[in-house]
């Protein structure tokens, strides 16, 4: 059977989708097994953990509750800024002919920083940098190139979002979680790099 370029490239498509995965936390053997548990229940949901799990997580891994707390509220508010600066710096992204046209193109990029910062709010929850999962990120990488997703443009919202939340942990003084959540980010910014071949 001949299939064309274009039905190939939706097949690959739809395999990488399906073996792309932020999150290796639940995998990290060196965290306290209730929590692995409760965070891969939550991100096999996409979802961020309830208060209870939040605190069973937060008591196993001796971390604030009130710095979780504080990111989960001012998450929509902070991939929302990062958006505004990023289409104020660069607003041909979602014109016609952009990297980020038309717009359900933008809304999957959004969708996507959501996802990330999801999984960033578990490391910090947890007390762990190591976030991301290798094999699942490779599909993922593959699956950006295959789709024409603009990495710089996502890289800028993915700085955006550091400076925004790592600002909100210390004002608040969260130190000790802001620093965690500084070393998440760069777990997820050096897996999201293409790597040289």
């Amino acid at each position: 059977m001949n299939l064309t370029r274009e039905a190939q490239q939706k097949i690959v498509i739809s395999q990488l989708a399906k073996a792309a995965k932020v999150c290796g936390i639940s995998n990290r053997n060196n965290l306290p097994e209730a929590a692995r548990v409760l965070i891969a229940k939550a991100d096999t949901s996409k979802r961020l953990p309830s208060a209870e799990e939040l605190k069973t997580i937060c008591n196993c891994c001796k971390t604030s509750e009130d710095a979780i707390e504080l990111l989960i509220a001012e998450s929509n508010q902070v991939i929302d800024k990062a958006r505004r600066q990023l289409l104020a710096q660069q607003p041909q992204l979602t014109l016609a002919g952009g990297e980020l046209y038309p717009e359900p193109r933008a809304e999957a990029c959004w969708r996507d920083c959501q996802q990330f910062l999801r999984v960033i709010i578990y490391g910090v929850a947890c007390d762990c940098t190591e976030i991301t999962d290798l094999a699942g990120m490779s599909a993922l990488r593959q699956l950006y190139k295959e789709m024409e997703v603009p990495i710089p443009a996502m890289m800028y919202v993915l700085a955006q979002m550091r400076t925004l939340t790592t600002q909100l942990l210390e004002t608040s003084g969260h130190g000790h979680e802001a620093t965690c959540l500084d070393k998440a980010f760069d777990n997820l910014c050096n897996a999201l790099l293409p790597t040289e071949p």
